[in-house]
């Protein structure tokens, strides 16, 4: 019975108490939500009240919130981002009041969003009830300020350090400036700016923004300034600067300066003999006898950049001569005749000499000659002692070698002007032949006059060299008259014109001169010495010009009829414009010829005519292949004709129709259908049995089909 009744007022309670709750729960939203003061970290938002007794605001980076208050519960709120109890997932209370209706937003990140979300409540404890539904909601973005600049090393070396700064900071904030702090009050708003140091180490550079809306308005960058002096070599361990050139070796270990900054070191050296070396201690053995300029550059690196800071030492090292070696000759290699070889050692500071040669002979003077009595090759040793103690042996070898045959033949002391190659024969091969132009040891000796022939032997070391005189006499010229034309009934008197000791003409003359009555050539040849030369004239005894064209003639269509003139040294032209002996006639006219030489001229003319029709070949120009029997095919008919080929084309130009058989034609179809009726052309090709002979004609026209 008590349980009963306490359930009941327990009931009742719940009802009154939801009853209250509906009663007090608000209707009309906060309006007007706005921010304003946004910086980097903060934002003062603000709105005008809805009819609730306070209200929440909750709030969340990136998204809006996701979480709604919940009816009977309370929030604690914290206007610093972040700090309150989060709700859901990072939803934070930033406002929970019934005071004034702004609030500041603090502990915001800069460049991030942040959605807003405000909620009517009446504002009642733990009976609290919330306004949820269509509540208002704000977004917004806060300023940033990235404060960077970039550092370009030109140069970071003490004495000549050189860098150039650039801003490369961002911002959303408007109106802002930089400033570039380089230390000892030296500051800068340009960008890119460059600037130089006067102290090596870290530097620190900084750059400054105003205004910084709440951002980081510093930030500071070190710069590396590396000392000019890098190394040094200590001189009172390097002592061994002059060495002999056998056994001469240098040893430099360059002691390096350490730097603060913690760079290492690359190593150049140059040793003056055009060799290089990157190790940093110079172990060097020199070739050759001299004094050398060395030079070693060093360069400070830090991560094996270089940092522009280098140091470079210069100093001197001397190899002394080897007191032997280098000595002179005056001609290493020599020719058998007259050979002398003179040896001398230039050097003035030696104290003693020997010379040593391979038959046995030596010399202990500072220049020695020797001639040797054989060919062949010799070994010369000289040995030789230096006043700073420098002992030297050196070892040579000089040639003596056999002298050459220059001479050659085959090139006699006088010969005839010509055309023919003449061979020259060297006793030794290899040489030059020079004075009278020749190709491959052959002259063309076809210029008269006196010239030298010289053989030079080059290709040896005992060059050697001879000479010939030698003369090109002139043929004889015998100049006969041009060749010549002569009328029939005269005779004509041919002369040499030169002079000679015998002449002979292809007619067996021998006299300088003769008369000649006949057409002919003819040849003189005259011979002055052993010289020859030949001439030739070509005499043509002529008669006036005799020409028969023959009576008028008249041909049959398709043929043809040649027209010859035959008279010696003959000029002719036709009216037609030829001036051959002979002309093809392949039209009706008239031909006329006049010929003309030097003993007369005469004319002839003859008619040709051309029937219109062939005398040997029948074609009709209509044909019906209706299977009438009659007129049904067309093909060629003649008079002893034989086809060699009959073509048909149609109007376009297509060939329908050919054969190379007689009696065979065309039966007006093509590719097995009828042709259309109208208008085709035809080409024939045949020959002709005229006697013995063959004739080659050709023919074409055309043919109606008839359907």
């Amino acid at each position: 019975m008590h349980i009963k009744l306490k359930h009941s007022l327990f009931y009742i309670a719940f009802f009154l108490t939801a009853l209250s709750s509906l009663a007090s729960r608000p209707t009309a939203h906060a309006s007007n939500l706005s921010f304003n003061n946004l910086l980097c970290t903060s934002v003062n938002l603000q709105w005008t009240n809805g009819n609730g007794a306070a209200r929440i605001i909750v709030a969340k980076e990136g998204s809006a919130p996701d979480y709604i208050p919940i009816d009977f519960e309370q929030y604690t709120a914290n206007n610093s981002f972040g700090l309150s109890i989060e709700y859901g997932i990072k939803n934070y209370i930033v406002y929970n009041s019934n005071g004034t209706n702004f609030v500041n937003i603090t502990n915001l990140l800069p460049n991030k969003t942040y959605y807003f979300m405000i909620y009517e409540h009446d504002n009642r404890g733990n009976t609290t009830l919330y306004y949820t539904s269509g509540s208002p909601s704000i977004s917004l973005t806060t300023e940033y300020l990235n404060l960077n600049f970039s550092i370009l090393y030109i140069d970071s070396c003490q004495q000549k350090n050189r860098y150039t700064f650039t801003n490369t900071s961002t911002t959303s904030i408007t109106g802002v400036s930089y400033t570039f702090d380089f230390g000892g009050g030296n500051t800068s708003t340009a960008s890119p700016i460059s600037y130089s140091f006067t102290n090596a180490g870290l530097v620190p550079v900084k750059i400054t923004a105003t205004p910084s809306l709440g951002c980081a308005n510093s930030a500071t960058k070190n710069v590396r300034v590396y000392n000019k002096k890098v190394a040094f070599i200590n001189y009172n361990i390097f002592k061994d600067t002059i060495q002999c050139l056998t056994g001469n070796y240098f040893d430099v270990d360059p002691v390096p300066v350490v730097s603060p900054l913690g760079a290492s070191y690359r190593y150049n050296w140059d040793f003056g003999d055009n060799t290089f070396s990157s190790f940093k201690r110079m172990k060097k053995t020199y070739s050759a006898s001299g004094t050398y300029n060395i030079q070693l550059e060093i360069i400070s690196n830090v991560n094996t950049v270089p940092t522009g800071c280098k140091d470079t030492i210069r100093f001197k090292v001397q190899v002394l001569n080897n007191p032997a070696g280098g000595f002179n000759i005056n001609k290493k290699m020599q020719c058998f005749k007259n050979n002398q070889f003179v040896f001398e050692n230039p050097n003035n500071s030696i104290v003693s000499y020997k010379w040593y040669f391979s038959n046995g002979d030596s010399s202990a003077t500072q220049q020695t000659v020797k001639s040797f009595t054989d060919t062949g090759k010799y070994r010369v040793i000289h040995v030789a002692k230096s006043v700073e103690g420098c002992f030297g042996r050196d070892t040579n070898f000089v040639f003596v070698k056999q002298n050459t045959d220059a001479s050659f033949a085959a090139l006699p002391a006088s010969l005839c002007q010509s055309a023919t190659p003449i061979a020259l024969i060297p006793a030794v091969s290899g040489g030059v032949f020079q004075g009278y132009p020749n190709v491959n040891n052959q002259i063309v000796p076809n210029s008269p006059g006196v010239y030298k022939m010289f053989y030079i032997y080059t290709n040896s070391f005992c060059a050697d060299s001879s000479e010939q005189d030698f003369e090109i006499l002139p043929n004889p010229k015998p100049q006969l008259d041009k060749d010549t034309s002569i009328c029939s009934g005269a005779s004509y008197f041919i002369n040499t014109n030169e002079l000679g000791d015998d002449y002979l003409w292809n007619f067996g003359q021998t006299t300088p001169g003769i008369n000649v009555s006949q057409t002919g050539q003819y040849i003189v040849k005259v011979t002055l010495g052993n010289c020859v030369g030949f001439d030739t004239i070509n005499i043509t005894f002529n008669t006036a010009p005799i020409i028969l064209l023959g009576r008028d003639t008249v041909l049959c269509k398709g043929a043809n009829f040649k027209l010859v003139a035959n008279n010696a040294n003959t000029n002719y032209i036709w009216n037609t414009g030829s001036t051959d002996s002979f002309i093809f006639v392949f039209n009706t006219g008239k031909y006329k010829l006049k010929a003309s030489n030097v003993c007369g001229v005469m004319e002839d003319s003859i008619n040709i005519t051309i029937q219109s029709e062939y005398c040997d070949l029948f074609m009709v120009n209509a044909f019906s292949p209706n299977n009438d029997l009659i007129n049904n095919v067309f093909m060629p008919r003649g008079r002893n004709i034989t086809v060699k080929n009959f073509q048909i084309y149609n109007r376009w130009g297509e060939l329908i129709f050919e054969t190379d058989q007689n009696n065979v034609g065309w039966d007006g179809t093509f590719n097995g259908k009828d042709a259309e009726m109208g208008l085709f052309i035809w080409k024939l090709f045949y020959t002709v049995n005229n006697g013995p002979y063959i004739k080659k004609s050709n023919a074409f026209g055309n043919i109606l089909l008839i359907r």
